[in-house]
């Protein structure tokens, strides 16, 4: 049994070892919300899977000493997925596992970085409803000009959400991304503001403006701007900001070309867009990455659902879900 058991010590440092080291690397996305998700979910999973080979007294041994740490583990693995792969920065990695265990909607604010190579995102990239240590995650890709993602959207922000907030506590964690549509040239503008929001406000304020954009979505579509400037369509767009409490002339600053108050033969650049392109550029740098093309576009636990409509009603969210939510 004293054989048996340092066998099996032996194999925890190891596996445990290998785990630190996954964390420094690139892990797809699908693996990630499989392991957060499934094996993630509780502690005496997260051991079984650890101990998978070992006697039964064994592992009810070590189950106990490691649960904890492979429960951190695997939230960690969990939080840093990105479709079409993600990083695990030592930058965010503490504050990621910290939020995870204390259950905080929303995400870290996020800036484009550089680690010698092209931009990468600062933290995950989403806008986050719910606990982000949850073991059901469904991620829905959205544009603003899309008349079936404001559907989908209305119905998750005013029916779905509420409901699982209420019934299922901390069991699904609903992250929204930016799938940019550039066959409607206002696309890119309307996300960039949506952005420019969160950096001011935050999560909440990101999800009231982005119900603005949808509710006056009319006024954004292709025809009614067929005649608008750039200037002048984000002068409307942060006018709208207004009316959901976001400051207007903030919001017009970060949508501001760079280095127009400077003569054009001084600029360095002349093409730099705004403070806001640079993220929006990793949000469609992600889509490209995972082969998104239509809006909405949902993923349950790393993969795509296809399955899931976007006139769908509450009840045939949760019909749809139930195997999920039992």
């Amino acid at each position: 049994r004293q054989r048996i058991c340092h066998v099996a010590d032996t194999s925890m440092k190891i596996l445990n070892t290998l785990l630190v080291a996954t964390m420094s690397c690139s892990l797809p996305f699908s693996g990630a919300s499989y392991l957060g998700g499934r094996y993630g979910s509780s502690s005496s999973s997260s051991s079984k899977f650890l101990l998978s080979g070992s006697s039964s007294g064994v592992r009810s041994t070590h189950m106990r000493a490691s649960s904890l740490l492979s429960r951190r583990k695997f939230i960690r693995l969990a939080s840093v997925g990105l479709v079409g792969g993600g990083s695990a920065s030592p930058l965010n990695a503490k504050s990621r596992v910290q939020a995870a265990e204390q259950g905080k909607e929303g995400a870290a604010a996020v800036i484009p970085i550089s680690l010698g190579g092209p931009p990468l995102p600062s933290a995950p990239l989403g806008h986050r409803y719910g606990n982000i240590a949850a073991p059901v995650r469904i991620d829905v890709y959205l544009d603003f000009t899309c008349p079936f993602s404001k559907k989908m959207f209305l119905t998750l922000h005013d029916k779905l959400l509420p409901y699982l907030k209420e019934h299922h506590p901390n069991r699904v964690l609903i992250t929204e991304f930016n799938q940019i549509q550039p066959w409607h040239p206002a696309s890119s503008l309307l996300h960039e503001a949506a952005l420019s929001a969160e950096k001011l406000g935050g999560i909440e304020a990101y999800s009231k403006y982005s119900m603005a954009l949808f509710q006056n979505q009319a006024k954004f579509m292709d025809d009614a701007l067929y005649d608008k400037s750039r200037k002048q369509i984000y002068e409307e767009l942060a006018q709208l900001a207004g009316t959901v409490g976001i400051d207007r002339t903030s919001m017009i600053s970060l949508l501001t070309v760079k280095e127009l108050d400077k003569p054009y033969e001084e600029r360095k650049e002349h093409n730099g867009g705004n403070e806001m392109t640079g993220l929006l550029k990793l949000y469609i740098k992600q889509s490209r990455k995972a082969g998104l093309h239509v809006s909405p576009t949902v993923y349950v636990n790393g993969i795509e659902d296809g399955g899931v409509s976007s006139g769908f009603t509450l009840e045939q969210w949760l019909e749809h879900l139930k195997p999920l939510l039992e």
